[in-house]
């Protein structure tokens, strides 16, 4: 195990010690790889687990991984292919380091969803909370605070607002929900603006506690690196309308530097390690891309889906 460890940091340390241009041909590459065994997990479990997919969780973690699947292609078609206006009747080729930023940190917070839905919470009726606090947050983003007396908008609001307090009710009836009472009852009031990120619960001298994991802090779980959280930031500063994201825009250099391959890079690492999250709900878990890809295709992929550095 630790031989194939070292393996895979080291494939991963070649990769990031190539220079620029290189990079961005390697990036190319490796995202054919993961969105093959990312598509072959897709339609296998569409064939082989339609009774499956029936259960709600497993449908919502497979829509995840379509998503993410679909985002991430996305991503390689704009890197590989660049984006060519037409000026004056002749193509114009617009370089742009940054046109797959957004595209790279969607496909980090699904990844971040999730591992805090399916990997994190330790006992079933921890899942069950997360799964239904998370439910819950995605209801109020329907909410609009500011609708006014539109007669129409009220009902829609009125009925998200039921099924936010069911969901409520749900939780704080539990065990868990009550021993930690005061927090998620505050948190999941209707008029609590909804919070991206999920929950963490913690025990000490038998007394459990709760707190809120927002996006911007899953890099200590998925990572352990604070560098990623830098990485994190550098993804958002590109993806929003915000002053020093656009100045570095503007300066970006004139000419490939091949560093536009860099967010590919990282969509191929994140999609994978979701990807592998993923097997973890099948049967038979990571047998499946097994007996389909060679022993170093998997070696390749293992050494982009084990983002955590031990």
């Amino acid at each position: 195990m630790k031989k194939r460890k070292r393996h895979n940091e080291e494939a991963v340390r070649r990769y990031e010690e190539l220079p620029p241009q290189k990079r961005t041909e390697a990036s190319i590459e490796l995202s054919e790889l993961t969105m093959r065994i990312a598509m072959h997990v897709i339609c296998y479990t569409l064939v082989y687990h339609q009774d499956l997919l029936k259960d709600e969780r497993f449908s919502i973690a497979h829509a995840f991984l379509q998503r993410v699947a679909t985002t991430h292609l996305c991503n390689h078609k704009l890197t590989a292919e660049g984006l060519v206006y037409e000026y004056k009747g002749e193509p114009f080729l617009l370089h742009e380091d940054y046109k797959t930023m957004t595209l790279t940190r969607s496909v980090y917070e699904h990844l971040a969803m999730f591992y805090f839905l399916f990997e994190h919470p330790k006992t079933d009726e921890e899942r069950d909370i997360v799964w239904k606090y998370w439910q819950i947050n995605s209801k109020k983003n329907l909410l609009d605070y500011d609708a006014g007396d539109d007669a129409h908008i009220a009902e829609e609001q009125q009925h998200a607002i039921q099924e936010i307090e069911a969901l409520r009710s749900d939780i704080l009836s539990s065990d868990l929900g009550q021993r930690c009472h005061h927090k998620l009852n505050e948190w999941m009031k209707t008029e609590c603006r909804p919070s991206n990120g999920s929950l963490e619960f913690t025990v000490s001298d038998e007394k459990y506690d709760v707190k809120r994991l927002p996006y911007s802090q899953a890099w200590k779980y998925l990572f352990g690196n604070e560098e990623m959280a830098l990485f994190y930031r550098h993804l958002s500063m590109h993806s929003h309308p915000v002053f020093d994201g656009l100045v570095q825009y503007q300066n970006q250099e004139e000419t490939d530097q091949g560093n536009d391959g860099i967010p590919l890079y990282y969509s191929c690492r994140f999609l994978a390690s979701l990807c592998r999250l993923f097997l973890k709900q099948l049967p038979e878990g990571s047998e499946i891309i097994r007996q389909e890809f060679t022993k170093h295709e998997l070696q390749v992929f293992r050494s982009l889906s084990e983002l955590r550095k031990k």
